[in-house]
């Protein structure tokens, strides 16, 4: 079981009691993997022997897309399978940021190159992301670094008394998003920015910092993690076997528990839930190797129906499809001088094609993405519960949930049906258009079968 420290600062001691030595300490948001609790005392791994510390101070850990992995050996062997002769991919350094996927005994399933593999659990700082908080810089000048020690290489730096919005910390760094990379600055140069009357964040010369450390014998006063949704089930499934079951058991153990609650709610197998997130977008809402930016797909015979009939001439200069078949041959360029390419399937070049068009108009831009795990149009926004399409895309940018919700918002009661049927033809006919429902309903049938075979009690 993964549990996070909810205290800023936690004794690790050497026997279940307040009065046994204290053999190391544990900070905010540190993940550790119990093993036993007694009498409200937790057990775990700590160094090369094993470490106790206040159960009253451990927050469950219910999504691991919240959990931040950081390597803490010079040298870390990804490989392929989770045990130690298996192949190795790769090496990482010291301080290399680690997607962790899910645990499996002594070693972590990880996310390497859009791909599952796997490493040693021992190597790897895990911090469970908290609900964040604006900070002020007080340095004159701070360093963003691309990890969390002063090796790393420097993103760049931030201003004195510079706002910014801290993800989490990990002992002494603070977790940020700097130019859509997540980056790290040392946290003594930070002050907290408490929110005042108008919800805005304070600045700098406006408040004290009230920071307190707590710890583990004094008065339950403990500020616990954010509340979630728990999305992460209880049994964890290896990744293995043919392309289908790997896509599956990934995206089962990402938001198994979730899925599991909105389909007994629908009386819906949760295998088709899982298929259709798996075609739809392999299992994942944000893609890792784009700056953990949420995934989308820009259609430009949409942006041509909400924007583009408006200005013809302007539109034909940087976008291009077939009307014939629509759906087909999507090409654009910055410049009518530029020759045109192709950006479907490589996330990085969607959301330049995006951009582009939201500096053109952006509620248009918006309404022409599909965007997230389920892949939902802009343009159902209210079809899922949001008043604007903007709204949508905020909430979806937020976190998984509520790409989770949006689809089960998304099934009407003919889809229903057509899933408890297992008509996955008929299914994407509708959720995928006519045009395709042959294709579609081949996959997600295959994903269906394949994750009723890896988890047939589900």
């Amino acid at each position: 079981m993964l549990d996070a420290v909810s205290a800023d600062l936690l004794n690790v001691r050497s026997l279940p009691s307040t009065t046994s030595a204290v053999v190391g300490q544990l900070t905010r948001g540190m993940v550790i993997v119990t093993t036993t609790m007694q009498h409200g005392w937790v057990q775990f791994r700590f160094g090369g022997t094993f470490g106790f510390v206040s159960g009253h101070y451990l927050q469950a850990v219910h999504d691991l897309t919240r959990l931040t992995g950081t390597v803490n050996t010079q040298l870390l062997n990804i490989r392929q399978e989770p045990r130690a002769g298996a192949t190795v991919l790769a090496s990482v350094a010291l301080g290399a940021s680690i997607k962790t996927l899910a645990v499996v005994g002594d070693w972590l399933e990880v996310e390497f190159n859009g791909q599952q593999a796997y490493t040693f659990a021992k190597h790897v700082d895990l911090v469970y992301a908290d609900n964040g908080y604006y900070a002020n810089v007080t340095a004159s000048a701070l360093n963003v670094r691309s990890a969390p020690h002063h090796q790393a290489s420097i993103f760049g730096q931030l201003a004195a008394n510079s706002l910014v919005w801290v993800e989490g910390d990990q002992q002494t760094w603070s977790q940020i998003r700097f130019n859509g990379n997540r980056g790290y600055v040392a946290s003594a140069y930070l002050q907290v920015a408490p929110i005042v009357n108008d919800g805005t964040p304070a600045k700098q010369n406006d408040h004290q910092d009230t920071h307190e450390e707590l710890f583990d014998n004094g008065l339950p006063t403990a500020t616990a993690l954010e509340p979630t949704e728990q999305l992460t089930p209880n049994l964890i499934l290896t990744v293995a076997g043919s392309k289908e079951q790997r896509a599956v058991a990934a995206t089962w153990n990402r938001w198994g528990a979730l899925l599991t609650t909105l389909c007994a709610e629908k009386n819906i197998d949760v295998a088709c839930a899982v298929a259709v997130l798996c075609v739809e977008s392999r299992g994942k809402g944000f893609e890792q190797n784009n700056s953990d930016r949420l995934i989308i797909r820009f259609e430009n015979h949409k942006f041509w129906k909400y924007w583009g009939k408006y200005h013809p001439q302007q539109y034909r200069q940087h976008f291009s499809y077939d009307p014939k078949k629509v759906w087909t041959k999507h090409q654009w360029r910055a410049n009518p001088s530029d020759p045109w390419q192709n950006f479907h399937g490589v996330q990085s070049k969607e959301w330049q094609v995006f951009e582009f068009a939201r500096s053109l108009d952006e509620n248009a831009a918006m309404l022409s993405i599909s965007m997230g795990a389920p892949q939902i149009m802009g343009f159902h926004y209210e079809r899922i519960g949001y008043q604007s399409v903007v709204e949508m895309f905020n909430a979806f940018c937020q976190g998984i949930p509520a790409h989770i919700h949006g689809l089960f918002e998304f099934f009407d009661h003919v889809m229903h049906q057509h899933l408890r049927d297992h008509a996955f033809e008929n299914f994407a006919a509708l959720y995928n258009g006519s045009g395709q429902k042959a294709l579609y309903g081949r996959l997600i049938k295959n994903h269906n079968d394949a994750f009723t075979k890896l988890h047939p009690n589900a």
